[in-house]
C-alpha cells in the first residue's frame, strides 16, 4: 500500500447505524435456468478443502430460531457445505438474504437468485430459484451449495461465537447441509482515540480514527495531517480488517515522527480485536498489536 498525497477536508462524521442490507449488485442477479431440487450430498473424491470432522463450523448444540433481522444484517459467506470446509481466497461463496423477500447469492462460480421466506418456526425455504450456468472447473462444492436454493424447506439455528454470527441450515433430521459465516466488525463503528503506537503511550487529543464499517471507509488525524481511505474484510479470516488506498494531506509539523509511525501501523493492520473499557486493539500478521484506540463517546445534549 502506497500512500499518496491530496488535499483533504472533513465535516463532521455520524455514526451510521446498521439496518437489513439490501444490496442487489448488477453482477449478482441472474436470470438465468431454474434449479432443480436435488439430493445435497458429500463427493466422493476428497481434497484439501475436505473438512475437520472435528471442526468448530460443526452444527453447534444450543442455537436459537433467527429473526428476520438477523438473517439479514449482512451478506453470509459459505463456511462449509457437506462435509467439505470452503477454504479459498477467491469467488468466496456468499448468500445475502434482503428485507423484501429476495436473496442473492454465489456457489463460487455461478450466481443465483430467488425468493425466500423464512418462519416463525424457524423454518425457511426458497422459491422461483434462477441461476447462471457456467462450467465450474474443479470446484467440487458448487453443486453442492447451487442444490441447497432447490425448492425445499429446511430448519435453520443461528449462532454467536465471539464476533462471529453463524447460520446452520439442516435437513428435515437434523443434520447440518451448510454452514453460512458472518463475520460482525461493527464494534468497529465511531470515533476513535489513538492511546497507544506499537505498545507506547501518547498523549495527542488530535489523534484520531473515524471507522465506517456499512462504507468500507476510514478517516482521521495523525497529529498532524488528515488521512482517509478504504476498509477490506476479509470473510475467510475471523475479525480480518486492512485499511488501504491512503491519502494523507502535507502540512509540516514537529509530529513527524508520531504520524509515520500511525501510517505504517494501520499499513500493517490484519486484525481488530475489541478491548475491555471501550478499546480496540488493531494487530499485525503476527498477532502484535500496533495500535491502540478509545472511543470518544458522542457529546450529549441537555
Amino acid at each position: 500500500m502506497k500512500l499518496h498525497s491530496l488535499i483533504l477536508s472533513f465535516g463532521t462524521a455520524a455514526l451510521l447505524a446498521s439496518s437489513c442490507s439490501v444490496f442487489k449488485p448488477k453482477d449478482k442477479t441472474s436470470t438465468g435456468t431454474e434449479i432443480k431440487s436435488e439430493a445435497v450430498n458429500a463427493p466422493k473424491k476428497k481434497g484439501k478443502n475436505d473438512r475437520d470432522k472435528n471442526s468448530d463450523l460443526k452444527a453447534e448444540r444450543g442455537g436459537v430460531k433467527p429473526s428476520k433481522e438477523q438473517l439479514c444484517g449482512g451478506e453470509w459467506t459459505v463456511a462449509s457445505v457437506g462435509e467439505i470446509k470452503i477454504e479459498t481466497e477467491e469467488n468466496v461463496p456468499y448468500v445475502n438474504f434482503a428485507p423484501d423477500g429476495r436473496f442473492y447469492a454465489s456457489d463460487g462460480c455461478n450466481v443465483i437468485n430467488g425468493d425466500y421466506v423464512l418462519r416463525t418456526d424457524g423454518f425457511l425455504s426458497f422459491a422461483n430459484v434462477l441461476s447462471t450456468m457456467k462450467y465450474c472447473h474443479d470446484m467440487e462444492y458448487s453443486t453442492l451449495i447451487s442444490n441447497i436454493f432447490g425448492e425445499k424447506r429446511y430448519s435453520v439455528d443461528f449462532r454467536r461465537i465471539g464476533q462471529d454470527s453463524y447460520l446452520y441450515i439442516q435437513s428435515s433430521a437434523g443434520k447440518t447441509l451448510m454452514t453460512l459465516r458472518r463475520h460482525n466488525m461493527e464494534f468497529l463503528n465511531g470515533n476513535w482515540r489513538v492511546t497507544a503506537i506499537d505498545g507506547q503511550p501518547i498523549d495527542d487529543e488530535e489523534a484520531n480514527v473515524f471507522i465506517d464499517i456499512a462504507e468500507l471507509k476510514i478517516h482521521g488525524n495523525t497529529g498532524c495531517n488528515y488521512f482517509n481511505g478504504a476498509i477490506y474484510i476479509d470473510p475467510a479470516r475471523t475479525n480480518a480488517i486492512d485499511f488501504s488506498d491512503m491519502g494523507v494531506t502535507r502540512m509540516a509539523c514537529h509530529k513527524a515522527e508520531q504520524e509515520q509511525k500511525m501510517l505504517v501501523a494501520l499499513e500493517e493492520t490484519r486484525t481488530a480485536i475489541a478491548g475491555n473499557d471501550d478499546t480496540v486493539l488493531l494487530m499485525n500478521k503476527s498477532g502484535r498489536e500496533v495500535l491502540t484506540l478509545k472511543r470518544i463517546p458522542i457529546p450529549q445534549n441537555d
